[in-house]
């Protein structure tokens, strides 16, 4: 890790959980004052040892002075927060199907080391999964000050195990892979994998002022004879956010230890600028000729923007850097007046960045931080909509869609349903803002089966109004939440 980053950890009465410390650390602040600020992510590892099934883990990490502590007895001097996690797995009918939870104990030796601001911990919950597509959602809840924290995740896309031939899965970004062999006694197993001790990092979020980063992996279907095991061969280049080669890193070759193996690699990033990076991971079999190709995400950004990879909800917003000034003027364009958004277009290029920098300057909702919230909330929505409502994989114009847009203008649902086509009929959204006004409502409808989703009905004045699906809402059709 980086030169004044400690990883430090310690045993804990239920569970073993790790922690960092370190002066250039940024710590995320909670939501609210009742509110646990939850980093967490979603690693697929489709090892066809499991069969059929899947396995998928959720680490999450916590700051440890948003926790409450308290003696446990008088015996004990040591100060106690007990913290409860459980993640619910939702299916595409948005009902859940399954879950699992974890209980641990967190502890430090007096009120002063509870306050330390740059430390967090880190536990994991897993779970086997049936290929298919799903979302999830991380409750934790602070045991002692009922402080609740949430992590929604979207989309969870399990894939079958591959089967015949080479594969990679169970990519991860991490803080620290060290190897222990067999896992310490008294140690909490949800640390450790295949022999190694994993600290991951869920956000894949690293400071500028960082200087190593890990990435882990598993490769399986390796072909292998323990008379003569052979090597396997791994090859990895880091490319920019717009697919442009950025740095190539060594080709390893490595021994076959069996039909599986552990990809394990230190990347040096004191000298990358700040943006989102994708590591290509090409893994190969020299044997049989197979290879299989895999992609890592993480990304690099000032300190103040770690601090806030928490209170962002569920995206990691980007850096200046990774966009154009097209993309900047699309950031804003649902937020401008008609007249104003022709001022805008009327500008040169530096012309525009110059009336968009002032523009946030003046729109900044708290001036006391050196970052505007909103703006990279709305950086944050942007990425969401062109990942998930684009028209097609190459097409980066989720923004430009009816989906975008409302996403973009009204933030996150509070609400969402998704109905499967009926007999009769095209498959629709439900999205419902029950927090905003007396609660909005907006319809969409996929057009043509092909993801071609357009707002069909709203309840918001000004947008587009329709009496026959106002009909099925007021008949029961569609269920409108309390």
């Amino acid at each position: 890790m980086r030169a004044t980053l400690k990883v430090v950890i310690r045993l804990m009465t239920i569970a073993l959980i790790f922690g960092f410390a370190g002066s250039s650390s940024p710590v995320a602040a909670a939501q609210t004052p009742n509110e646990l600020a939850v980093y967490a992510g979603a690693i697929v590892s489709g090892n066809p040892a499991y069969d059929s099934q899947v396995l998928v883990e959720f680490p999450f990490s916590l700051n440890r002075n948003d926790l409450s502590f308290l003696p446990l007895d008088s015996s004990d001097g040591n100060l106690y927060a007990r913290v409860f996690a459980q993640v619910d797995l939702i299916d595409t009918a948005g009902f859940a199907i399954d879950s699992t939870r974890t209980y641990f104990s967190v502890k430090v030796g007096s009120p002063d080391e509870a306050a330390v601001g740059d430390y967090r911990v880190f536990n994991k919950l897993a779970m086997m999964v049936s290929p298919g597509r799903y979302s999830a959602r991380l409750t934790v809840i602070d045991v002692v000050s009922k402080k609740k924290g949430e992590y929604f995740f979207d989309r969870v896309n399990v894939r079958p195990p591959v089967t015949g031939r080479i594969s990679i899965g169970g990519l991860c970004a991490a803080y620290n892979i060290e190897y222990v062999g067999d896992i310490p006694a008294g140690s909490h197993p949800a640390m450790y994998k295949n022999g190694f001790r994993l600290v991951v990092n869920p956000v894949s979020i690293f400071a500028d002022t960082d200087t190593l980063m890990y990435v882990y992996g598993e490769i399986y279907g390796l072909s292998y004879s323990p008379a003569d095991p052979g090597n396997y061969r791994l090859a990895m280049t880091v490319f920019d956010s717009r697919g442009n080669f950025y740095r190539s890193m060594e080709t390893k070759l490595g021994k076959k230890p069996g039909t599986s193996a552990v990809i394990r690699q230190g990347l040096d990033i004191r000298n990358f600028a700040t943006g989102s990076y994708r590591i290509q991971i090409v893994a190969s079999d020299p044997e049989v000729g197979g290879s299989d190709t895999a992609y890592a995400a993480f990304h690099i950004v000032s300190p103040e923007e770690v601090m806030l990879a928490a209170t962002t909800k569920q995206e990691i917003s980007s850096i200046d850097q990774n966009f154009t000034v097209e993309d900047h003027v699309n950031m804003v364009r649902y937020l401008l007046l008609p007249e104003e958004l022709q001022r805008l277009n009327s500008l040169s290029d530096s012309g525009k960045m110059n009336y968009l920098a002032q523009y946030w300057r003046e729109h900044d909702i708290d001036p006391t931080t050196p970052v505007v919230e909103n703006r990279l909330e709305m950086i944050s929505r942007y990425e969401f909509a062109n990942r998930n409502f684009s028209t097609s994989l190459k097409s980066q114009d989720g923004w430009s869609t009816d989906r975008g847009r409302i996403y973009m203008t009204y933030g996150p649902w509070d609400e969402r349903d998704d109905n499967e086509a009926p007999r009769v009929g095209n498959s629709y959204e439900v999205w419902y803002y029950r927090s905003i006004k007396q609660g909005l409502m907006f319809i969409f409808e996929d057009y043509s089966g092909n993801d071609d989703y357009r707002l069909v009905h709203s309840n918001v004045f000004g947008e587009v109004y329709n009496q026959e699906w106002q009909d099925r809402v007021d008949q029961g059709y569609i269920d409108i939440p309390d």
